[in-house]
């Protein structure tokens, strides 16, 4: 028997894991051809070991892990892999495949931009003297760090904020309250803290306090906070995806095209030129076609 097992960060903070749970039971719903089972990485019960242990007593041979992460931090590349890797030990007739994290993908954009219309803010409009100011966990991975930066990029170049600054709440810099200092002295007019997160918990909650405590010492400046998201449908759309393509074998997480037709609202079409140098394009005498390009392999 095949058995999807989603794997949550887990929390100190019973919220968080009663909204992962709420996760788990809308996805049994999206998934009916398969048994779908749930475990913790740490803090909270079931733990990943005691997780598969169920899958199997339940008749499982084959197993597809699925991590509920947003980005690939060390949870994602090592400490996952590392137990599932034992579980594999203890279960040698088990056969157990590793899916992907959430990752990039288009609607992770759209549900940024929810994010921003559900505190009446218009990512399109006149958004002069305004600021989004991303905020996420943080990691000892530096390419994880590098990855959240790429998403906020993203976000800038789909939207009209004058910018969108990065912060994180733990483990590396910069952290919240310098973000939001440097807002500041950029002469923001209003700041939009858009966390970076599927569920609340204690993290979510220091980020909720430190804004309001530079919102009572700003208060020429105007300040507000986005909600997590996890169990957006938008968000249980991809995650449904990273189930199906775990299956079938298949890993998008990474995948970054559609970042660029996205920002042609601010650039125009893809290959199309905005550059001007006093001649035309279709008398060079030499082709634009690549023809002559070599592409080397490894």
């Amino acid at each position: 028997m095949h058995t999807i097992l989603l794997i949550g960060h887990g929390s100190r903070d019973s919220e968080g894991c009663d909204e992962f749970r709420q996760m788990v039971e809308k996805m049994k719903i999206r998934l009916p051809e398969h048994q779908v089972e749930f475990c913790f990485l740490e803090f909270e019960a079931p733990d990943v070991q005691t997780g598969v242990d169920h899958c199997v007593a339940k008749g499982a041979t084959e197993i597809t892990a699925i991590p509920i992460m947003l980005l690939d931090a060390l949870h994602f590349t090592e400490d996952i892999p590392r137990e599932l890797e034992y579980a594999r030990q203890r279960h040698p007739q088990l056969t157990i495949r590793y899916g992907a994290h959430l990752g990039f993908h288009e609607k992770m954009m759209e549900v940024l931009l929810s994010c921003l219309e559900k505190v009446g803010e218009d990512p399109h409009g006149n958004n002069e003297g305004k600021s989004v100011l991303m905020v996420g966990r943080g990691s000892s991975d530096p390419v994880a760090n590098s990855n959240f930066y790429k998403l906020s990029r993203m976000l800038w170049e789909r939207t009209s904020y004058d910018t969108v600054e990065n912060a994180f709440i733990g483990l590396t810099q910069p952290d919240l309250e310098g973000g939001i200092d440097r807002c500041l002295r950029l002469g923001m007019k209003k700041v939009v803290v858009l966390p970076y997160f599927l569920f609340t918990g204690k993290l979510y909650k220091k980020i909720a306090r430190i804004t309001l405590n530079r919102k009572e010492k700003h208060p020429e400046t105007e300040f507000l906070l986005t909600r997590y998201f996890g169990l957006e449908s938008l968000v249980m759309d991809v995650l449904e995806q990273r189930v199906r393509e775990a299956i079938a074998e298949e890993f998008t997480a990474y995948d970054h095209d559609w970042m660029r037709e996205l920002a042609e609202g601010r650039y125009g079409k893809r290959g199309a030129h905005h550059h001007h140098h006093g001649h035309s394009h279709h008398h060079h005498g030499h082709s634009h076609t690549g023809d002559h390009l070599e592409v080397h392999k490894p």
